[in-house]
């Protein structure tokens, strides 16, 4: 019913059946191709109204990426492969998939082995998935707000180590310009300091840390 096709190796038609509406292909990418294409056939005897939804994972084999669909009107697709994640952002999805097709792998399955699942599904089931497009779009405005979330706290961190050096700076020449000449300076200094922060903290004075 199914066959798959991952360049540049032949077709491969040896989908296996996990149950009447559970199929699976699986292959081991050693040369990191980036997409594939499935297709029907049997088109006449695919029944109108329902389609093949094509999911993937990578091991464990328990987050299932969604990628489209097949059914006698569209009984092609090409689907890009999508890197590898340790996300579970497809968690309604995975329940669908997952349903009678993990615990069915008899096969040993290597380390490189990625595994393509076929679901059969409703028009209303398929309609109700994201697109395509939203589901990238998403994911990348994810690793966007990850990203700026760690700029911002490491810009934040040195800001605080700035403002830290330049507060104890100002301190120890406040403290130096009380020294004697025996090099020693009067404990009272401290004190001074802190009050004249304060004064300044309260005043919005504190030019100095910028």
């Amino acid at each position: 019913m199914f066959a798959l096709v991952v360049p540049p190796y032949p077709v491969n038609i040896a989908v296996q059946t996990i149950s009447p509406t559970k199929y699976c292909f699986q292959f081991e990418n050693r040369i990191q191709a980036n997409e594939f294409t499935l297709f029907l056939t049997d088109i006449p005897n695919f029944t109108p109204g329902y389609n093949a939804a094509i999911y993937l994972a990578y091991q464990p084999f328990t987050d299932w990426k969604y990628l489209g669909f097949i059914n006698s009107n569209k009984p092609s697709i090409i689907c890009k492969i999508p890197k590898e994640s340790n996300n579970n952002d497809n968690i309604n999805n995975n329940n669908n998939i997952n349903n009678g097709l993990n615990n069915n792998m008899n096969t040993i399955i290597p380390t490189e082995i990625i595994q393509i699942g076929i679901s059969i599904e409703t028009d209303l089931e398929i309609q109700s998935k994201p697109p395509i497009e939203q589901q990238q779009q998403q994911q990348q405005q994810q690793q966007s707000n990850t990203l700026s979330t760690s700029m911002n706290n490491f810009i934040k961190t040195e800001e605080f180590k700035q403002v830290a050096f330049k507060l104890c700076d100002n301190l120890v020449n406040y403290i130096l310009s009380f020294s004697t000449p025996n090099n020693t300076v009067p404990s009272s200094s401290i004190n001074k300091w802190f009050e004249n922060f304060q004064k300044k903290l309260k005043n919005d004075q504190l030019d100095f840390l910028k």
